[in-house]
């Protein structure tokens, strides 16, 4: 059973800018920081897929996966974004693990909101294959994921306001 949620994020920039910044290398390479060498980014055509695997250690994951995870734990994150149209621009995020059984998927939708706002639409869904405690997991993953998104989006508007 898997955990599914959907919210959205306000941005004080209109599509157009939004996504320039999200389909631009050097927003990838403020973002991710020191692992922006890891990443494998592919754009063209108005579009961007950002891959990024990582080990991370147990003791650096919240308490319950810590407990079930081996000592490193494989992760993988991909972000998509398609070309922008009429003011619209559709992407994902998925994220999956090695060594536990967990997936995550969100498609998200950048649209206009008013005058010179957007707003990202988010509609995810986490899934942890592991009995008894699977679905408190799931609940975690998916605050993980509600934090991460206000993360990327507060990285997006620091970018646009410091380019």
């Amino acid at each position: 059973m898997s955990k599914s949620f959907r919210f959205g994020i306000e941005f004080n920039f209109p599509p157009e800018r939004v996504h320039a910044a999200l389909t631009d290398t050097r927003y990838w390479m403020v973002r991710l920081g020191d692992l922006y060498s890891k990443a494998v980014i592919e754009v063209g055509g108005g579009a961007i897929t950002v891959s990024l695997a990582d080990n991370l250690e147990s003791s650096a994951l919240p308490g319950l996966i810590a407990k079930l995870a081996p000592d490193r734990l494989g992760v993988e994150r991909a972000d998509r974004w398609g070309p922008l149209s009429d003011g619209r621009a559709v992407g994902s995020v998925t994220g999956r693990t090695h060594g536990l059984p967990i997936r995550i998927e969100v498609d998200l939708e950048l649209a206009e909101s008013g005058e010179a706002r957007s707003v990202l639409n988010v509609d995810g869904w986490a899934e942890v294959k592991i009995p008894v405690v699977g679905g408190q997991i799931e609940r975690l993953l998916k605050n993980m994921a509600q934090d991460l998104l206000r993360r990327d989006h507060d990285a997006v508007e620091a970018f646009l306001l410091n380019p």
